[in-house]
């Protein structure tokens, strides 16, 4: 009786339904930072597993889309579309917007194999915001090219030294270097915060500019600084400027027009 009633229930469906109702479940998932700088390039993997291509023979596919609630300029995501191929596992580089805002990336996957298919959709919020940018210049003092040398970014919280970011750098003999980092501090308080860069002790033929193996420096996050003096400066010397020009256009009094 019981197989009467689900032959019953799955002759009801129509027939895409029933077709992938025998199918194997598709599962995807898609993994990345949740917070990115402004203008930055991050790569996303997309995992599929399961579906018609997960019985060994079968193919796995996606398209992806990118919205946002601010301004599109510069925001992308590529490659739109990948596959068929044989594993579920692909790379998508976001480019961030210019602007701060949020932004989703929308994928649609499917799974086939034998005439049979089946889908599955996955979406991720990426918050977009303005970095702290960190630089410093290195050299290489050497007259051989320095490879891997590690350099860890550290901020200084309740007295200790932390890292939020470690990365690596090549140097040819002899060359300068502009480092560059961007920082999506999440964690950190508003107000005045010190940073330093540390280079590998043991790597003496790379240093900041003046030779030494640490940079420090002060930043200022989520506050203004200095910048309400230089706006207010610089409508001062505006006011200044149309008065100077009223004046001069202003005919002097002991003229007369002839």
């Amino acid at each position: 009786m019981l197989l009467l009633v689900a032959s019953l229930l799955l002759l009801s469906l129509p027939l895409g339904q029933a077709e992938e109702a025998q199918n194997e479940p598709l599962y995807a998932s898609l993994d990345g930072p949740l917070m990115v700088a402004a203008g930055s390039v991050t790569q996303y993997t997309l995992t599929m597993i399961g579906g018609p291509g997960g019985e060994g023979a079968g193919n796995y596919s996606y398209m992806a889309t990118l919205t946002g609630d601010g301004e599109t300029a510069g925001r992308a995501i590529s490659p739109v579309t990948g596959g068929p191929k044989a594993t579920g596992e692909f790379f998508l580089n976001l480019t961030a917007p210019s602007v701060p805002q949020t932004v989703t990336i929308a994928v649609d996957c499917t799974s086939s194999a034998s005439g049979k298919a089946s889908t599955a959709k996955v979406e991720l919020n990426v918050v977009v915001v303005e970095p702290i940018v960190l630089t410093a210049s290195l050299r290489n003092t050497g007259n051989v090219s320095a490879t891997d040398i590690p350099i860890s970014l550290q901020v200084l919280k309740d007295g200790e030294w932390v890292e939020f970011h470690s990365t690596t750098v090549d140097l040819a003999a002899g060359a300068s270097y502009a480092f560059k980092y961007n920082w999506t501090a999440t964690d950190l308080d508003a107000g005045e915060h010190r940073v330093r860069m540390v280079l590998d002790p043991s790597s003496h033929i790379v240093t900041f500019e003046g030779g030494d193996s640490i940079y420090e420096t002060t930043i200022y996050y989520k506050v203004s600084g200095y910048g309400w003096m230089n706006t207010l400066l610089w409508v001062l010397v505006a006011v200044l400027g149309v008065t100077v020009f009223l004046i001069w256009r202003r005919p002097s009094r002991g003229k007369r027009k002839r």
